[in-house]
């Protein structure tokens, strides 16, 4: 329903839980919306439908590059030009606190052994990530303006990537990963609005090199 919508309704919670407008909410509306935080089950926040894993942060892709690639070929060169991201498997984001299966496969055991082994993964890696929810969407073929993004934005949560390095240190030449990856995903339940994080802003570093007109 877009921004106006969500805008509206986190001022209506916010009037009817402020102080000394106790009154504005009738025991019996309490008693069917309020509940005692230990005592409930979190869920997911949304349906996910889809789920695309953008490379954001330098310092993250410098170090997984450091990890995969070795010295001197931490960042590729496209990585400054534009944004890098893949396709993830929206059917195994689960909510924080699920249970997660150590995953099997073809790993290389060195460089120099060219045959890989069947094992299970053996360098489980997690990656502390912020999700983006989108709210509104857009027609196939029909793009976004980068300066109307923000439009599009309904909240954020943290998120856990989780990422068997050792499968996909072997498997992701020249598509990128697939079973190292696709095994789960774990995202907190508590969605929070852009308007909630605007007083927390800080400055981006400066871009370099400079980006094209159209981003």
């Amino acid at each position: 329903m877009g921004p106006a919508a969500r805008i509206e309704a986190r001022e209506s919670l916010q009037k009817l839980f402020a102080a000394g407008n106790e009154g504005l909410i009738s025991a019996e509306l309490k008693g069917q919306a309020l509940f005692d935080a230990a005592t409930v089950k979190m869920h997911m926040p949304m349906f996910i439908r889809d789920y695309t894993d953008f490379y954001s942060s330098r310092n993250h892709a410098f170090n997984l590059g450091a990890i995969l690639r070795g010295p001197g070929q931490e960042l590729q060169p496209n990585w400054s030009h534009l944004p890098v991201g893949y396709h993830g498997r929206a059917s195994s984001i689960v909510v924080d606190g699920t249970d997660v299966r150590r995953p099997r496969g073809q790993v290389q055991v060195s460089p120099e052994i060219k045959e890989p082994k069947w094992s299970p993964c053996m360098r489980l890696d997690f990656e502390l990530e912020m999700g983006t929810f989108i709210g509104v969407g857009n027609d196939l073929g029909t793009p976004i303006k980068v300066n109307d993004a923000r439009d599009h934005i309904f909240g954020f949560t943290l998120l856990n990537d989780w990422s068997a390095r050792d499968i996909q240190g072997w498997e992701y030449v020249p598509l990128g990963p697939f079973n190292a990856k696709n095994f789960a995903s774990t995202i907190s339940p508590w969605v929070i609005t852009p308007e909630a994080l605007a007083p927390f802003k800080v400055a981006l570093p400066e871009q370099e090199p400079k980006l094209m007109t159209y981003l």
